[in-house]
This record gives C-alpha cells, structure tokens and sequence, in this order.
C-alpha cells in the first residue's frame, strides 16, 4: 500500500497530466489512466544504467511529475496509487506475472491495482511496458472490452490460479501477465523493484525499453528496434545516437542529458 498524495502534490500531477480534475467515479477512473499513459512515458533508463529507481513518495514526485521523467511500473503504479487514494478510491495492489505469448510463467514482477469504484471492481494499470490498455478493465466479466487502443478480455488460468489479461491480435488473443490476489504488502513491493533493476535475468538492466505516445501513434522501443502503431504499425531500426536522442528527447519529450544519450547509446549500440 501507498500514502495519499497531499493536496498540493495531486494538483501537480494533474497539471502533468494535463488533466485540471477528475471525478471519484468510472469515467474519473479511466480518464486518470489513459492520461498518465499517454503523458508519462513508461521506460527503464535507471536500471539500464545501473540505478535502482526509489519507490519513496518524494521521489517518485521529483522524477516523473517535476523532472518530467518516465518509469517502470513499479514507478508508475506507485504514483498512480498515491492520486486514487488521494481522490478517494479504493485500492489493492496486486503483483503480476508477465507472459507476453510465453508458455511459462514468469516470476511475480509486474506490479497494478485492483480499484473498487461504485460496487464494481477493475484492474487499473499505467505501467505495462507491453500494449495494455489504455483504460481500466472489469475484473468481473471474461467478456471482450473494447478500449481505445484495442480489444481485451480477463479469463481465468485455473492451473497457475490467475486472472489473465489478453489482448486481440490478427493471430489470436495474446496472454500480456496473470496476476492473482494474494496479499501484498509495501516490502513485497520494493523487493519486486530491486529484483527487476538488478537481477540479470530480468530484461530491465540489460535491454531499452520504452513506450509511451506521440499524438494518436504509440511509440515502443526495444533496444534499437522501433514500432510505432497509429492508423498504420511501422518498424525500423535506430542507426546512430542522434536518432536516438531525436525519438527519446524530441519525439517523446523526455529530459535527457546529452551524457545520459551517450550512456543509453553505448548499452544498445552493439
């Protein structure tokens, strides 16, 4: 669990959002997380440079609402949680396990909220680095729910005990993570954070990731490979360290030293 975001601090990441108010109601719901979404950009710079991102509530202030930074979704969620509790809902924190088509499981390192709201439970996440939904989902129903950036659905996995999110692609629904609702206290969470910094076999500190929008067109990086889905998906490649720093610092708007392009670029250059 998280503390409410002062008075003051929510006024800011509202102003961050882009947004001036939000109801406590569904619609308040959704509007919050697909403008954190489409705002904040999800990405893992720290741990690829060797960081362990600060799950401190002043931290997380300083980087992604007054530095302008993005985040993982350990980061993101954090933040996210510290508003709805400020806006007055209720929440529960869950740990998921990423799949992303694979026929095994993960460890528990994907972190989002359950949220009542009005009798009706959903699971509400702004910091899938995948292509989650840009609006909360209902926990109670397995039938499709159509969002703005494509069609999902919540099915239960009875072997691995999990609620599992898909999303429709022309080859079928693909398994994004699973997640269950075993308890989970503040420490399960930083532990979580600190395990997909700097455990190896965790993508985080070795591969780029970032996602995040540019008008109505996502933009995904995984290390040098660009996609960008708008009324049209496009692949290329990064070929150099300006282009990076042209799609990073112009096209996503994130805050980057020259040094820090420099660094990102030695990681994923070879």
């Amino acid at each position: 669990m998280c503390d409410a975001m002062s008075e003051i601090d929510l006024q800011a990441y509202l102003t961050r959002l882009g947004l001036s108010a939000v109801a406590s109601d569904a619609d308040g719901l959704a509007r919050l997380q697909t403008a954190q979404m489409r705002m904040i950009v999800f990405e893992n710079i720290d741990p690829l440079l060797g960081r362990t991102p600060s799950l401190k509530a002043s931290a997380l202030r300083d980087k992604l609402i007054r530095r302008k930074r993005g985040g993982y979704c350990f980061e993101q969620n954090a933040l996210l949680g510290q508003a709805l509790l400020a806006l007055g809902f209720s929440i529960v924190p869950v740990l998921g396990r990423v799949r992303m088509g694979r026929p095994t499981r993960g460890p528990r390192t994907h972190a989002a909220w359950l949220v009542t709201c009005s009798g009706t439970r959903w699971l509400v996440d702004a910091g899938f680095g995948g292509p989650g939904s840009l609006v909360p989902l209902r926990l109670d129903t397995d039938r499709d729910q159509v969002a703005p950036n494509g069609i999902y659905r919540l099915t239960w996995d009875a072997v691995g005990g999990e609620h599992v999110v898909e999303r429709q692609t022309p080859d079928g629904w693909l398994q994004l993570y699973g997640f269950d609702e075993v308890h989970v206290a503040q420490i399960d969470l930083r532990a979580a954070n600190h395990l997909c910094a700097t455990w190896h076999e965790q993508p985080f500190s070795t591969h780029l990731f970032v996602a995040g929008w540019s008008g109505d067109t996502r933009i995904g990086i995984f290390d040098r490979a660009i996609t960008r889905e708008g009324s049209e998906t496009t692949k290329s490649r990064i070929p150099d360290r300006d282009h990076l720093a042209e799609v990073l610092c112009d096209q996503l708007a994130m805050p980057l030293t020259p040094e820090e392009i420099t660094e990102i670029w030695a990681k994923i250059a070879g």
